[in-house]
Protein backbone atom coordinates (compact mmCIF):
# COMPACT_ATOMS: atom_id res chain seq x y z
CA UNK A 1 0.00 0.00 0.00
CA UNK A 2 1.45 2.97 -1.02
CA UNK A 3 2.26 5.34 1.80
CA UNK A 4 1.32 9.77 1.73
CA UNK A 5 5.33 10.05 1.96
CA UNK A 6 5.88 8.03 -2.09
CA UNK A 7 5.60 11.00 -4.48
CA UNK A 8 6.88 13.49 -2.02
CA UNK A 9 8.75 16.04 -4.30
CA UNK A 10 12.63 15.26 -3.34
CA UNK A 11 14.35 18.69 -2.51
CA UNK A 12 15.89 20.32 0.20
CA UNK A 13 14.94 23.29 2.83
CA UNK A 14 14.45 27.02 1.05
CA UNK A 15 17.44 29.09 2.33
CA UNK A 16 15.61 32.11 1.01
CA UNK A 17 13.58 32.99 4.77
CA UNK A 18 16.15 33.31 6.83
CA UNK A 19 13.72 35.50 9.21
CA UNK A 20 11.44 32.34 8.98
CA UNK A 21 13.74 29.98 10.08
CA UNK A 22 14.31 31.76 13.20
CA UNK A 23 10.25 32.49 13.90
CA UNK A 24 9.85 28.74 13.32
CA UNK A 25 12.68 27.69 15.69
CA UNK A 26 11.07 29.96 18.33
CA UNK A 27 7.68 28.26 17.90
CA UNK A 28 9.34 24.80 18.25
CA UNK A 29 10.81 26.41 21.12
CA UNK A 30 7.41 27.51 22.57
CA UNK A 31 5.86 23.77 21.54
CA UNK A 32 8.75 21.91 24.10
CA UNK A 33 10.27 20.36 20.81
CA UNK A 34 13.33 19.63 22.71
CA UNK A 35 15.43 16.42 22.87
CA UNK A 36 15.06 15.61 26.53
CA UNK A 37 11.22 16.25 26.45
CA UNK A 38 11.08 14.26 22.91
CA UNK A 39 12.65 11.33 24.83
CA UNK A 40 10.54 11.78 27.75
CA UNK A 41 7.16 11.48 25.40
CA UNK A 42 8.65 8.46 23.13
CA UNK A 43 9.89 6.68 26.40
CA UNK A 44 13.25 6.08 23.91
CA UNK A 45 17.06 5.93 25.12
CA UNK A 46 19.61 7.67 23.25
CA UNK A 47 20.14 10.29 20.56
CA UNK A 48 19.23 11.20 16.56
CA UNK A 49 15.41 10.38 17.30
CA UNK A 50 13.36 7.11 17.50
CA UNK A 51 13.49 4.65 14.81
CA UNK A 52 10.63 4.72 12.37
CA UNK A 53 10.04 0.59 12.12
CA UNK A 54 8.51 1.62 15.61
CA UNK A 55 5.65 4.08 14.27
CA UNK A 56 2.94 2.08 15.62
CA UNK A 57 4.10 1.51 18.90
CA UNK A 58 5.30 5.71 19.21
CA UNK A 59 1.92 6.58 18.12
CA UNK A 60 0.83 5.07 20.84
CA UNK A 61 2.73 6.42 24.01
CA UNK A 62 2.22 9.75 22.95
CA UNK A 63 -0.10 11.61 24.40
CA UNK A 64 -3.29 12.92 22.50
CA UNK A 65 -3.43 16.29 21.66
CA UNK A 66 -0.68 17.91 22.88
CA UNK A 67 1.30 20.43 20.44
CA UNK A 68 4.43 18.27 20.87
CA UNK A 69 2.37 15.20 19.92
CA UNK A 70 1.66 17.23 16.66
CA UNK A 71 5.62 18.20 16.15
CA UNK A 72 6.75 14.52 16.88
CA UNK A 73 4.08 13.03 14.71
CA UNK A 74 4.97 15.27 11.90
CA UNK A 75 8.99 16.02 11.78
CA UNK A 76 9.96 12.76 13.60
CA UNK A 77 7.89 9.72 12.92
CA UNK A 78 7.04 10.96 9.36
CA UNK A 79 3.48 10.74 9.79
CA UNK A 80 0.48 13.05 8.29
CA UNK A 81 -0.59 15.96 10.95
CA UNK A 82 -3.80 17.65 10.39
CA UNK A 83 -3.47 20.95 8.85
CA UNK A 84 -5.34 22.03 12.16
CA UNK A 85 -3.84 20.22 14.53
CA UNK A 86 -0.40 21.67 13.25
CA UNK A 87 -1.47 25.00 13.14
CA UNK A 88 -2.50 24.91 16.69
CA UNK A 89 1.20 23.31 17.89
CA UNK A 90 3.09 26.44 16.25
CA UNK A 91 0.86 29.29 16.51
CA UNK A 92 1.04 31.90 15.64
CA UNK A 93 3.89 30.74 13.13
CA UNK A 94 1.75 30.11 10.03
CA UNK A 95 1.69 26.63 8.19
CA UNK A 96 2.46 28.44 4.81
CA UNK A 97 5.43 29.66 5.63
CA UNK A 98 6.78 26.11 6.56
CA UNK A 99 5.65 25.47 3.29
CA UNK A 100 7.59 28.31 1.73
CA UNK A 101 10.75 27.04 3.55
CA UNK A 102 10.26 23.62 1.74
CA UNK A 103 9.59 21.48 5.09
CA UNK A 104 6.01 20.35 4.11
CA UNK A 105 3.84 19.20 1.73
CA UNK A 106 0.10 19.55 1.32
CA UNK A 107 -2.05 16.36 1.19
CA UNK A 108 -5.44 17.09 1.42
CA UNK A 109 -6.32 18.50 4.67
CA UNK A 110 -3.24 16.94 5.65
CA UNK A 111 0.56 17.96 6.26
CA UNK A 112 3.26 15.86 5.16
CA UNK A 113 7.04 16.50 6.35
CA UNK A 114 9.76 16.43 3.39
CA UNK A 115 12.34 16.43 5.62
CA UNK A 116 12.71 15.32 9.36
CA UNK A 117 13.68 17.80 12.45
CA UNK A 118 15.77 16.34 14.55
CA UNK A 119 16.43 17.73 18.48
CA UNK A 120 19.85 16.41 19.41
CA UNK A 121 21.03 18.78 22.68
CA UNK A 122 19.66 21.38 22.20
CA UNK A 123 19.84 22.07 18.72
CA UNK A 124 17.16 21.07 15.93
CA UNK A 125 18.86 19.93 13.06
CA UNK A 126 17.04 19.01 8.94
CA UNK A 127 18.05 16.23 7.60
CA UNK A 128 16.78 13.83 4.74
CA UNK A 129 13.30 11.24 5.42
CA UNK A 130 14.83 7.50 5.24
CA UNK A 131 11.18 6.05 5.86
CA UNK A 132 12.15 1.99 5.05
CA UNK A 133 16.07 2.11 6.41
CA UNK A 134 16.42 1.20 2.83
CA UNK A 135 19.82 0.79 1.40
CA UNK A 136 18.71 1.93 -1.97
CA UNK A 137 19.27 6.04 -1.11
CA UNK A 138 20.27 8.82 -3.29
CA UNK A 139 23.85 9.72 -3.38
CA UNK A 140 23.62 12.84 -2.27
CA UNK A 141 21.15 11.26 0.86
CA UNK A 142 21.69 13.68 3.60
CA UNK A 143 21.85 11.49 6.77
CA UNK A 144 20.56 12.63 10.02
CA UNK A 145 22.31 12.43 13.50
CA UNK A 146 24.18 8.55 13.62
CA UNK A 147 26.43 7.10 16.33
CA UNK A 148 29.29 8.33 14.37
CA UNK A 149 28.39 12.17 14.34
CA UNK A 150 27.25 11.86 18.13
CA UNK A 151 30.95 10.22 18.94
CA UNK A 152 32.84 12.58 17.57
CA UNK A 153 30.33 15.97 19.00
CA UNK A 154 31.66 14.03 22.44
CA UNK A 155 35.67 13.62 21.52
CA UNK A 156 36.02 17.29 20.08
CA UNK A 157 38.14 19.21 22.07
CA UNK A 158 35.72 22.63 22.86
CA UNK A 159 38.33 25.08 24.13
CA UNK A 160 38.60 28.53 22.47
CA UNK A 161 39.82 28.76 19.36
CA UNK A 162 39.90 31.22 16.04
CA UNK A 163 39.53 28.66 13.40
CA UNK A 164 38.02 25.45 13.28
CA UNK A 165 37.94 22.88 10.22
CA UNK A 166 34.64 20.58 10.15
CA UNK A 167 35.52 18.18 6.92
CA UNK A 168 32.79 16.55 5.53
CA UNK A 169 30.09 18.32 7.79
CA UNK A 170 26.78 16.32 6.34
CA UNK A 171 24.02 18.38 7.73
CA UNK A 172 26.49 20.52 9.85
CA UNK A 173 25.84 19.12 13.46
CA UNK A 174 30.18 19.56 14.12
CA UNK A 175 30.03 23.30 12.58
CA UNK A 176 27.35 24.39 14.89
CA UNK A 177 28.52 23.03 18.11
CA UNK A 178 32.27 24.62 17.39
CA UNK A 179 30.97 27.65 16.34
CA UNK A 180 30.38 28.33 20.11
CA UNK A 181 33.75 28.37 20.80
CA UNK A 182 35.65 29.23 17.85
CA UNK A 183 35.80 32.61 15.74
CA UNK A 184 35.17 31.57 12.99
CA UNK A 185 34.32 27.81 10.90
CA UNK A 186 34.78 26.27 7.88
CA UNK A 187 32.79 23.71 7.01
CA UNK A 188 33.71 21.51 3.90
CA UNK A 189 31.62 18.74 1.84
CA UNK A 190 31.45 17.81 -1.47
CA UNK A 191 27.25 16.66 -1.25
CA UNK A 192 25.75 20.02 -2.19
CA UNK A 193 22.71 18.70 -0.86
CA UNK A 194 24.33 18.30 2.43
CA UNK A 195 25.41 21.73 2.09
CA UNK A 196 21.97 23.19 1.78
CA UNK A 197 21.00 21.07 4.71
CA UNK A 198 24.02 22.41 6.91
CA UNK A 199 23.16 26.01 5.90
CA UNK A 200 19.66 26.12 6.55
CA UNK A 201 20.52 24.41 10.42
CA UNK A 202 22.83 27.12 10.76
CA UNK A 203 19.70 29.32 9.95
CA UNK A 204 17.05 27.65 12.13
CA UNK A 205 19.70 27.53 14.85
CA UNK A 206 20.81 30.95 14.69
CA UNK A 207 24.34 30.81 14.06
CA UNK A 208 26.19 32.98 11.63
CA UNK A 209 29.99 32.47 12.05
CA UNK A 210 30.04 29.51 9.68
CA UNK A 211 31.72 29.41 6.28
CA UNK A 212 30.28 26.42 4.09
CA UNK A 213 32.36 25.11 0.83
CA UNK A 214 31.72 22.71 -1.20
CA UNK A 215 34.59 20.33 -2.48
CA UNK A 216 36.66 16.87 -1.94
CA UNK A 217 38.40 16.75 1.65
CA UNK A 218 40.80 19.29 1.97
CA UNK A 219 40.84 21.10 -1.64
CA UNK A 220 38.58 23.53 -0.89
CA UNK A 221 40.95 24.88 2.25
CA UNK A 222 43.98 24.96 0.80
CA UNK A 223 46.88 26.60 2.14
CA UNK A 224 45.02 27.41 5.47
CA UNK A 225 45.83 26.44 8.70
CA UNK A 226 43.21 25.88 11.69
CA UNK A 227 43.43 25.41 15.66
CA UNK A 228 40.79 22.61 15.60
CA UNK A 229 39.83 20.12 12.35
CA UNK A 230 36.95 17.44 13.11
CA UNK A 231 36.34 14.89 10.88
CA UNK A 232 33.65 12.49 9.92
CA UNK A 233 34.69 11.48 6.42
CA UNK A 234 32.66 8.69 4.12
CA UNK A 235 35.14 5.78 6.01
CA UNK A 236 33.43 2.85 4.97
CA UNK A 237 35.42 -0.10 3.73
CA UNK A 238 33.45 -1.62 0.82
CA UNK A 239 32.94 -2.10 -2.90
CA UNK A 240 30.18 0.39 -2.78
CA UNK A 241 30.16 3.89 -4.49
CA UNK A 242 26.65 4.63 -4.06
CA UNK A 243 26.05 7.16 -0.82
CA UNK A 244 28.49 9.96 -0.48
CA UNK A 245 28.03 10.50 3.27
CA UNK A 246 29.40 6.61 3.45
CA UNK A 247 30.99 5.39 0.65
CA UNK A 248 34.47 7.53 -0.44
CA UNK A 249 35.08 5.67 -3.74
CA UNK A 250 38.65 4.86 -2.71
CA UNK A 251 40.10 1.32 -1.95
CA UNK A 252 40.54 -0.08 1.58
CA UNK A 253 40.94 2.38 3.82
CA UNK A 254 42.26 4.85 1.63
CA UNK A 255 40.01 7.63 3.01
CA UNK A 256 40.75 7.24 6.57
CA UNK A 257 44.79 7.19 6.06
CA UNK A 258 44.56 9.93 3.29
CA UNK A 259 42.64 12.16 6.50
CA UNK A 260 44.77 11.13 8.89
CA UNK A 261 48.06 11.95 6.93
CA UNK A 262 46.63 15.30 5.00
CA UNK A 263 45.23 16.46 9.06
CA UNK A 264 49.20 17.50 10.04
CA UNK A 265 49.69 19.99 7.34
CA UNK A 266 46.50 21.99 8.14
CA UNK A 267 46.96 22.28 12.01
CA UNK A 268 48.46 25.26 13.71
CA UNK A 269 51.02 25.03 16.69
CA UNK A 270 49.25 23.33 19.51
CA UNK A 271 46.45 22.28 17.47
CA UNK A 272 44.07 19.64 17.47
CA UNK A 273 42.28 17.32 15.16
CA UNK A 274 39.74 15.10 15.96
CA UNK A 275 39.03 12.21 13.02
CA UNK A 276 37.13 9.23 12.80
CA UNK A 277 38.45 6.26 10.99
CA UNK A 278 38.04 2.62 10.11
CA UNK A 279 41.21 0.61 8.72
CA UNK A 280 42.38 -2.70 8.21
CA UNK A 281 44.98 -5.04 10.00
CA UNK A 282 45.66 -8.38 10.43
CA UNK A 283 44.06 -10.52 12.13
CA UNK A 284 46.79 -11.41 14.14
CA UNK A 285 48.32 -7.52 14.13
CA UNK A 286 47.94 -5.51 16.46
CA UNK A 287 45.03 -2.76 16.14
CA UNK A 288 47.10 -0.15 16.00
CA UNK A 289 50.26 -0.82 13.94
CA UNK A 290 48.62 0.21 10.98
CA UNK A 291 47.76 3.76 12.82
CA UNK A 292 51.36 4.17 13.74
CA UNK A 293 52.59 3.55 10.32
CA UNK A 294 50.09 6.60 9.19
CA UNK A 295 51.43 9.11 11.48
CA UNK A 296 54.87 8.60 11.39
CA UNK A 297 57.44 11.94 10.92
CA UNK A 298 53.78 13.91 11.09
CA UNK A 299 55.04 16.10 13.63
CA UNK A 300 51.97 15.43 16.49
CA UNK A 301 51.45 13.90 19.70
CA UNK A 302 48.81 11.07 18.85
CA UNK A 303 45.97 9.39 20.63
CA UNK A 304 44.53 6.15 18.88
CA UNK A 305 41.55 5.19 20.15
CA UNK A 306 39.94 1.79 18.86
CA UNK A 307 36.68 0.52 19.23
CA UNK A 308 36.30 -2.79 17.66
CA UNK A 309 37.46 -5.09 15.01
CA UNK A 310 35.38 -6.96 12.97
CA UNK A 311 35.81 -9.95 10.24
CA UNK A 312 35.16 -9.19 7.07
CA UNK A 313 31.90 -11.12 7.43
CA UNK A 314 30.54 -9.09 10.31
CA UNK A 315 31.73 -6.06 8.67
CA UNK A 316 30.06 -6.64 5.62
CA UNK A 317 27.20 -7.88 7.42
CA UNK A 318 26.46 -5.37 9.88
CA UNK A 319 26.31 -2.06 6.23
CA UNK A 320 24.29 -5.07 4.77
CA UNK A 321 21.62 -4.84 7.23
CA UNK A 322 18.69 -2.77 5.33
CA UNK A 323 19.26 -5.90 2.70
CA UNK A 324 18.57 -8.42 4.87
CA UNK A 325 14.47 -8.85 4.34
CA UNK A 326 15.81 -9.24 0.62
CA UNK A 327 17.67 -12.39 0.39
CA UNK A 328 18.71 -12.95 -2.97
CA UNK A 329 19.95 -8.86 -2.92
CA UNK A 330 21.74 -9.77 0.31
CA UNK A 331 23.59 -12.60 -0.27
CA UNK A 332 24.49 -10.93 -3.77
CA UNK A 333 25.83 -8.01 -1.94
CA UNK A 334 27.83 -10.28 1.01
CA UNK A 335 29.26 -12.11 -1.73
CA UNK A 336 30.75 -9.03 -3.50
CA UNK A 337 31.86 -7.30 -0.09
CA UNK A 338 33.32 -10.49 1.07
CA UNK A 339 35.56 -10.81 -2.40
CA UNK A 340 36.07 -7.51 -2.56
CA UNK A 341 37.94 -7.44 0.75
CA UNK A 342 39.66 -10.32 0.03
CA UNK A 343 41.38 -9.17 -2.84
CA UNK A 344 42.50 -6.65 -0.81
CA UNK A 345 43.64 -8.94 2.02
CA UNK A 346 42.13 -7.47 4.46
CA UNK A 347 41.50 -9.85 7.37
CA UNK A 348 40.03 -7.45 9.90
CA UNK A 349 38.27 -3.89 9.87
CA UNK A 350 38.97 -1.79 13.38
CA UNK A 351 36.85 1.37 13.90
CA UNK A 352 38.15 4.06 16.16
CA UNK A 353 39.35 7.49 16.15
CA UNK A 354 42.57 9.32 16.13
CA UNK A 355 43.38 12.71 18.28
CA UNK A 356 46.35 14.39 16.92
CA UNK A 357 48.04 17.75 18.36
CA UNK A 358 50.62 19.03 16.15
CA UNK A 359 54.41 20.07 18.11
CA UNK A 360 57.24 21.26 16.86
CA UNK A 361 60.39 20.19 18.85
CA UNK A 362 61.17 17.05 20.59
CA UNK A 363 59.89 13.55 20.07
CA UNK A 364 56.40 13.15 19.42
CA UNK A 365 54.97 10.91 21.61
CA UNK A 366 51.50 8.02 21.03
CA UNK A 367 49.07 6.51 23.62
CA UNK A 368 46.49 4.00 22.59
CA UNK A 369 42.99 2.92 24.67
CA UNK A 370 40.56 0.79 23.74
CA UNK A 371 37.21 3.51 23.11
CA UNK A 372 34.00 2.43 25.74
CA UNK A 373 32.11 4.15 23.36
CA UNK A 374 28.86 3.19 25.20
CA UNK A 375 30.02 5.21 28.06
CA UNK A 376 31.16 8.75 26.05
CA UNK A 377 30.12 11.36 27.71
CA UNK A 378 31.42 15.12 26.71
CA UNK A 379 35.23 14.48 26.76
CA UNK A 380 36.89 17.95 25.32
CA UNK A 381 38.24 18.41 28.77
CA UNK A 382 39.31 14.94 29.38
CA UNK A 383 40.79 15.11 25.84
CA UNK A 384 42.88 17.87 26.74
CA UNK A 385 43.80 16.37 30.49
CA UNK A 386 45.18 13.58 28.62
CA UNK A 387 47.21 15.33 26.43
CA UNK A 388 48.58 17.73 29.26
CA UNK A 389 49.21 14.74 31.58
CA UNK A 390 51.51 13.30 28.65
CA UNK A 391 53.44 16.04 28.73
CA UNK A 392 53.91 16.92 32.15
CA UNK A 393 55.35 13.49 32.45
CA UNK A 394 57.14 13.45 29.44
CA UNK A 395 59.00 16.78 30.64
CA UNK A 396 59.78 14.69 33.94
CA UNK A 397 63.48 13.89 34.52
CA UNK A 398 62.21 10.40 35.65
CA UNK A 399 59.31 9.06 37.27
CA UNK A 400 60.42 9.50 40.55
CA UNK A 401 60.44 12.96 40.02
CA UNK A 402 56.23 12.41 40.14
CA UNK A 403 57.41 12.14 44.33
CA UNK A 404 57.76 15.96 45.03
CA UNK A 405 54.88 16.85 43.03
CA UNK A 406 51.35 17.24 44.92
CA UNK A 407 48.86 15.61 42.83
CA UNK A 408 45.03 15.01 43.34
CA UNK A 409 42.55 13.18 41.65
CA UNK A 410 40.04 14.36 39.23
CA UNK A 411 36.65 15.37 40.72
CA UNK A 412 34.73 13.05 38.24
CA UNK A 413 36.65 10.23 39.90
CA UNK A 414 34.74 7.55 41.83
CA UNK A 415 35.27 4.02 43.15
CA UNK A 416 32.23 1.20 42.87
CA UNK A 417 32.46 -1.96 44.58
CA UNK A 418 31.46 -5.42 44.70
CA UNK A 419 30.24 -6.66 47.91
CA UNK A 420 29.49 -9.85 48.55
CA UNK A 421 27.85 -11.76 51.70
CA UNK A 422 30.02 -13.64 53.98
CA UNK A 423 29.32 -15.22 57.49
CA UNK A 424 26.68 -13.11 57.37
CA UNK A 425 28.62 -10.19 57.03
CA UNK A 426 29.34 -7.84 53.17
CA UNK A 427 32.65 -7.81 52.40
CA UNK A 428 34.16 -5.86 49.50
CA UNK A 429 35.08 -8.81 46.79
CA UNK A 430 35.89 -6.14 44.43
CA UNK A 431 36.76 -2.62 43.32
CA UNK A 432 37.03 -0.26 40.31
CA UNK A 433 38.12 3.19 40.12
CA UNK A 434 35.41 4.82 37.27
CA UNK A 435 35.97 7.91 35.32
CA UNK A 436 32.48 9.59 35.30
CA UNK A 437 33.21 12.30 32.23
CA UNK A 438 34.89 11.86 29.61
CA UNK A 439 35.67 9.05 27.84
CA UNK A 440 34.17 6.71 31.00
CA UNK A 441 37.49 4.46 31.81
CA UNK A 442 37.40 2.26 34.80
CA UNK A 443 40.30 -0.05 35.86
CA UNK A 444 40.40 -2.57 38.77
CA UNK A 445 41.45 -1.32 42.19
CA UNK A 446 43.17 -3.20 45.12
CA UNK A 447 42.89 -1.76 48.57
CA UNK A 448 46.46 -0.36 48.83
CA UNK A 449 46.01 1.44 45.72
CA UNK A 450 42.62 3.30 47.34
CA UNK A 451 43.84 4.10 50.67
CA UNK A 452 46.86 5.82 48.42
CA UNK A 453 44.35 7.20 45.73
CA UNK A 454 42.41 8.88 48.90
CA UNK A 455 44.66 10.83 50.03
CA UNK A 456 45.81 12.70 46.70
CA UNK A 457 43.75 15.93 47.38
CA UNK A 458 46.72 18.23 46.27
CA UNK A 459 47.71 18.99 49.90
CA UNK A 460 50.29 16.77 49.84
CA UNK A 461 52.83 15.24 48.18
CA UNK A 462 53.09 12.34 46.39
CA UNK A 463 56.34 11.13 48.65
CA UNK A 464 54.09 11.90 51.86
CA UNK A 465 51.06 10.59 50.94
CA UNK A 466 52.81 7.24 49.88
CA UNK A 467 54.27 7.66 53.88
CA UNK A 468 50.53 7.93 55.22
CA UNK A 469 49.30 5.70 53.21
CA UNK A 470 52.03 2.60 54.18
CA UNK A 471 51.61 3.62 57.94
CA UNK A 472 47.79 2.89 57.20
CA UNK A 473 48.81 -0.97 56.01
CA UNK A 474 51.03 -1.30 58.91
CA UNK A 475 54.23 -0.11 57.69
CA UNK A 476 56.61 2.18 59.79
CA UNK A 477 58.64 3.63 56.71
CA UNK A 478 57.39 2.69 52.80
CA UNK A 479 59.37 0.14 51.12
CA UNK A 480 61.75 1.26 48.16
CA UNK A 481 60.16 -1.29 46.27
CA UNK A 482 56.37 0.38 47.44
CA UNK A 483 57.75 3.71 46.50
CA UNK A 484 58.65 2.69 42.58
CA UNK A 485 55.18 0.64 42.60
CA UNK A 486 52.87 3.52 44.18
CA UNK A 487 54.69 6.14 41.53
CA UNK A 488 53.84 3.83 38.59
CA UNK A 489 50.46 3.52 39.05
CA UNK A 490 50.21 7.19 39.90
CA UNK A 491 51.55 7.74 36.53
CA UNK A 492 49.64 5.40 34.56
CA UNK A 493 46.56 7.62 36.31
CA UNK A 494 48.22 10.68 34.88
CA UNK A 495 48.39 9.46 31.71
CA UNK A 496 44.72 8.22 31.72
CA UNK A 497 43.40 11.38 32.93
CA UNK A 498 41.92 10.42 36.54
CA UNK A 499 44.64 12.12 38.08
CA UNK A 500 45.99 16.00 38.15
CA UNK A 501 49.81 16.25 38.49
CA UNK A 502 50.42 18.96 41.00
Amino acid sequence: MASAADDLQRTAPSLEDEEGAVLLRAALDRAGYRADAVRTALGAEGDGGPSLADVPIHLRRLPAGSPLTALVTLFLLCEPVAEGDLAAALDPFPVERLERLGLVERRDAALVACVRLVPFGDLVLACDRNDEGSSELEEDFVAGVHSPSITLAKLAVRRHVEATLDLGTGLGIQALFTSRHSARVTAVDLNGRALLFARFNAQLNGVANVEFRQGSYFEPVAGELFDLVLSNPPYVISPESAMLYRDGGLAGDAVSRGVVTQAPAYLREGGFAVILISWAHGAAEEWWAPLERWIEGSGCDAWLLHYRSDDPLAHSSSWLQPLAGDRPAHEEALDRWLAYLAELGIEAVAYGAIVLRRRAGGANWVRRNELPAGRLADGGLHVERVFAGMDYLAALSDRLALLETRPRLAPACRVEQTLTPSDGRWSVSSASLVLTEGLGFRGALDGPTMILLGLLDGTRTLREAIAVAAGLLGDEEPSDRLVASATAIVAELVEAGFVLPG
